[in-house]
Parts: structure tokens; sequence; C-alpha cells
């Protein structure tokens, strides 16, 4: 039992890192010490855990870091200039964004911000207390903003299980699944595939991508860590 317990923090452990580290990926300007972490040896084995390469490349963004590595070891300023334009016209403007970042626009025929969809998913924080850093400046439906909740909710996860605290562990992992299948995977391919249209394809298009691979496999992962626990 403690060595089926060890793989289960493990996974939990892995799920709140990546989680957290996607959030800042598309919540936060790119600085070095983001990319740092982005690309260093402890991303990688969180990645290879985590993702079922029967569905993802995983090669192909192991490669794509390691290039980023490479690029900010040997010329930083101008890989992180770059990467830093690529963020403002892709996230913040001030042209029109080839995929905007919240919920509410892929699910409304309005293609609107500030819809039911935003309220439903605002309800949805507030029953774990939690409000987005931004609140009530930005729409809550915000991708950063939800994958946020999930690292908050991966947290938590985290905690109860080690104070075994096993009714909460299952509410909280139940609570994730319904969060996935309602509202982030309800979008995410969307939003992967339109960020494509970008004319910069230095790394966040190719992080959609990343991000809409991990949803999917961590919606069986839950479904696995249900079945264990």
């Amino acid at each position: 039992m403690a060595t089926q317990d060890d793989g289960i923090a493990i996974i939990l452990a892995n799920r709140h890192y990546i989680y957290q580290l996607l959030q800042h990926i598309f919540g936060i300007e790119p600085n070095r010490e983001l990319l740092d972490i982005a690309t260093n040896q402890h991303t990688q084995e969180a990645l290879e855990l985590m993702l079922d390469e029967e569905n993802c490349d995983l090669n192909t963004y192991l490669a794509l870091l390691t290039e980023l590595r490479l690029a900010l070891s040997a010329d930083p300023d101008p890989t992180l200039d770059k990467l830093t334009s690529e963020y403002t016209s892709l996230m913040i403007g001030p042209h029109k964004l080839p995929a905007p970042l919240w919920e509410s626009v892929y699910v409304t025929k309005e293609r609107a911000l500030f819809q039911e969809s935003t309220l439903k998913v605002r309800r949805t924080y507030l029953n774990y207390q939690f409000l987005p850093a931004n609140y009530p400046h930005e729409a809550d439906d915000h991708l950063a903003f939800e994958l946020d909740f999930m690292a908050h909710l991966a947290k938590l996860t985290l905690e109860r299980f080690d104070q075994q605290r096993i009714d909460e562990v299952i509410k909280l992992l139940t609570d994730q699944k319904a969060f996935l299948q309602d509202h982030l995977l309800v979008w995410i391919g969307d939003f992967a595939q339109d960020i494509q249209k970008s004319k910069t394809h230095h790394f966040y298009p190719q992080m959609a991508v990343l991000t809409k691979q991990f949803l999917e496999t961590d919606n069986l992962v839950l479904d696995e860590l249900l079945s264990l626990i």
C-alpha cells in the first residue's frame, strides 16, 4: 500500500507542478526565471511522467524546450526579446488576437466576454474561495485563471492526500474532472487550433497544443486516480 500511495503522491505532485507552470506561461510575460523552469530537467521529467505518448508527440516538445534552453544560454537577451514580443502579440495586443484567451468567446454565439459561461466559472471558483489575481478587472474564464484554479485544486488534493483525508481527496478529484469537462476541455482545442494562425511560432502556439494534450491526458489520469483511491 505504501508503494501505491507513493506513486499516487508523485502523480498528484506532478499534476500541480505542470498546471502551475502552464498558468505562468499563459498568465505572465516571459522572464528568465520562468523560462529556466520551463526548460529544466524537472519539467522534462514531469512531462514524460504525465503525458500520454500515444496522443502526444512528446519528443517534439522536449526538443523545443531543449532548443529554447540552448538559445537562452547562448544568446539570452535577443531570445527573451523574441519571446516577449510573441507573448505581447498573442496574449495582449494591440492588434486582434488570433486566439482569444477567454472561454466565453468560444462557447457563445456572440463571441463576447463576461457572458453566462463566465459567471458559471466564477461560481465554481467561489466554491473553493478562489479569486483570480486580477479580479474583477479580467474575466474569470481567462485561460491562465482556469489553469490557476486547477493548480489550486491540485495542490489541495496533494495536501489532503498527505493527510489521508481521503473523502476530501475524492471530492477534489471529482470536482477537477467536472471542471475539465465543463470548461477547459470544451474550448482548449479551438484555442490551440486558432493560435496556430499566428505569424509567430517561437514558443506559445506549441505550448497551446501541449496544454490541450496535457488536459486531455489529465482527464484520463483523474479517472485512474479515482479508481485507485
